[in-house]
């Protein structure tokens, strides 16, 4: 009875506990990325497939997917369909309605007013889709669903500029955040959910038991991207990918979840992706699929790869020197800290009157690139000219006298 009561008090700790929320933060940048590029090839085409005068106007895309969606099988009542356009077709309402969008987009992947901007973007994604369903594959699917994952969770406490400006204001701790897990949760398995039910559903094709099923998409043009050796898509290769695609896709339906196994599993995903992301011409699917994987991993484990890669970097690290008689504010000291997730940047108290840095081998360089360059969360607004060396400056404080 204790082994039960253990296992139920585990499996609710997994599903409902808390832990680091820097997964989560990553699977935002990754995704809020992803949608804006997304939204820009769209946005390439737009009259063509939004437009009345387009291939699918807005009468069409009704009838293709209606307004309304059943509340469940076997049963009649209806709930509205979330589509913002539904019905709209003038183009002074659909473009700003898709511009906003796409800001919405780089909003989420920089983390700036994220709670906001997630939600916007999850109605704007879907509102999209609903308005023409006839150009989604399943790559599609997957930013639909993760953007509105992002809408629920507190994707925002990590690896954000929200953090950012909090940390700066002295608004927020510096100590590591700890937050609900059930979102993170939830991709993980809705990931795996997908693979095993695809496993699931080729198994009981007849071309994918025969091993013949990778063969035909190679001849179809409109898959064709970038060329492979012949053998790749001739036999006996066709059968070693037909049944290692299955093997690889049960086994991240089931096995990921084994975390002795977890990280040859995703390798094996990945490679698996980046072939057809090369072969293929389906766009941004493979980089989707991959971008879920994040959420495989503890905050803590994506935190401490962060480290050793850094580690790793020795050539890249730097001593950069305060002013004489200036050191960095509290604040600050967390601001800089959160901005270098590699922890190449060392700061120290200097003994002339301006800021120096050094390289490790000791060849100095200006302390403003220095530091912005190597400070990956400084990227989204050390291009500003200026702004980085301000922040600098306002950073420190005048020590007290001895």
């Amino acid at each position: 009875m204790s082994e039960i009561r253990s296992f139920l008090k585990a499996t609710e700790e997994y599903w409902f506990g808390f832990g680091s929320a820097t997964a989560m933060g990553v699977f935002r940048i990754l995704i809020g990325t992803l949608a804006f590029v997304n939204l820009v090839l769209l946005g390439m085409f737009w009259d063509s497939w939004f437009s009345e005068t387009g291939y699918v106007p807005n009468w069409i895309a009704r009838m293709w997917l209606g307004p309304d969606v059943p509340l469940g099988l076997g049963t009649e009542v209806l709930v509205p369909r979330m589509n913002i356009l539904s019905g709209i077709t003038d183009p002074r309402i659909t473009i700003p309605f898709y511009i906003a969008t796409m800001v919405f987009a780089l909003l989420t992947a920089l983390g700036l007013w994220t709670r906001l901007s997630t939600i916007l973007l999850a109605i704007g994604v879907v509102s999209l889709h609903h308005r023409n369903a006839a150009i989604l594959h399943g790559g599609d699917t997957i930013l639909r669903v993760a953007v509105l994952y992002l809408a629920i969770a507190p994707s925002g406490r990590a690896c954000s500029l929200d953090r950012l400006i909090g940390l700066w204001r002295g608004k927020v701790s510096h100590a590591p955040v700890k937050v609900s897990l059930w979102p993170q949760r939830l991709v993980s398995f809705n990931v795996g959910l997908l693979y095993f039910t695809t496993t699931w559903h080729k198994y009981f094709g007849n071309l994918w038991r025969d091993g013949t099923a990778t063969w035909y998409p190679a001849r179809l043009p409109e898959f064709y991207r970038f060329p492979v050796p012949e053998f790749f898509n001739d036999f006996p290769m066709v059968k070693v990918s037909t049944y290692g695609t299955l093997a690889v896709e049960f086994a991240m339906g089931t096995l990921v979840f084994f975390q002795p196994l977890r990280k040859y599993v995703l390798l094996a995903a990945v490679l698996m992706h980046s072939y057809i992301e090369y072969s293929m011409n389906i766009p941004l699917f493979s980089f989707l699929m991959i971008s879920t994987y994040v959420c495989f991993f503890q905050g803590e484990e994506v935190a401490g790869w962060a480290t050793r890669v850094g580690q790793r970097l020795r050539r890249f690290h730097v001593n950069v020197y305060l002013p004489q008689g200036r050191r960095l504010k509290p604040n600050a000291v967390a601001f800089l800290d959160s901005t270098d997730p590699f922890k190449l940047i060392h700061y120290l108290p200097g003994d002339r009157p301006e800021w120096r840095a050094e390289r490790h081998d000791g060849r100095p360089m200006s302390p403003v690139r220095a530091t912005w360059t190597r400070s990956l969360g400084a990227w989204p607004i050390a291009w500003i000219p200026g702004l980085w060396g301000r922040i600098l400056n306002r950073a420190t404080e005048a020590m007290p006298d001895a």
